[in-house]
């Protein structure tokens, strides 16, 4: 027996008490009691394709809506310095504005969005479908390792995008890569020196894998 409260009523439903009932109503109008089942069999298969409508409008939307796409490249400037490299573009069908880049610092609960300032910043930035924005980040104004690890970009809207694992340890590599090039540089002599940056220009591809 189950009991609801409805308002200020007490409105209690025996399982059994309403079997009954439908025995009865078989038993003297079984064609009533057919249509009463088809009618509600009717209105259940109604309500489920109601719910499916509504969850393929929200299939559709979030389909239509602008999507950011994160790839991340180690470099070197042209004055020597290290910098990384950030290529954000919208592989959705909407417009979407790029507001802010910066890290996610862990708290006690979740993590904390922390913008980044750059002295060449290109944001914000619209972007359409299919287009892209390029943001350099040189190593002289951040931290590049707690930024290849923690790497996030902001939309207009708030969302807040990261970039994949794959390109976290691409970046963490290339990094990696051309820090061990530049100590060897600086630690070498003239004549070395001038030999190592003719074979890092020579193969620029090798700090990209």
């Amino acid at each position: 027996m189950f009991a609801f409260h409805f308002l200020q009523y007490k409105l209690i439903f025996d399982p059994v008490y309403a079997v009954d009932i439908l025995n009865q109503m078989w038993d003297k109008e079984p064609v009533g009691t057919t249509s009463i089942a088809l009618t509600s069999i009717g209105l259940l298969l109604t309500l489920a394709f109601k719910l499916l409508d509504f969850c393929w409008d929200i299939y559709k939307e979030r389909a239509r809506q602008g999507k950011l796409q994160v790839e991340l490249a180690a470099e070197q400037t042209p004055d020597g310095q290290l910098a990384l490299c950030a290529t954000v573009s919208n592989i959705g069908r909407e417009p979407i504005v790029v507001r802010d880049v910066g890290y996610a610092k862990p708290r006690l609960l979740g993590t904390e969005f922390i913008r980044v300032a750059l002295t060449d910043n290109p944001l914000p930035h619209a972007l359409n479908a299919k287009d892209l924005v390029r943001i350099p980040m040189p190593e002289e104004e951040l931290d590049l390792g707690v930024l290849v690890e923690h790497f996030r970009i902001k939309d207009s809207l708030g969302k807040i995008w990261e970039a994949p694992e794959s390109e976290v340890r691409k970046a963490r590599r290339q990094l990696k890569v051309l820090r061990a090039t530049l100590a060897r540089l600086n630690n070498a002599t003239p004549a070395r020196r001038v030999k190592l940056e003719e074979l890092q220009s020579a193969s620029p591809i090798s700090t990209q894998n």
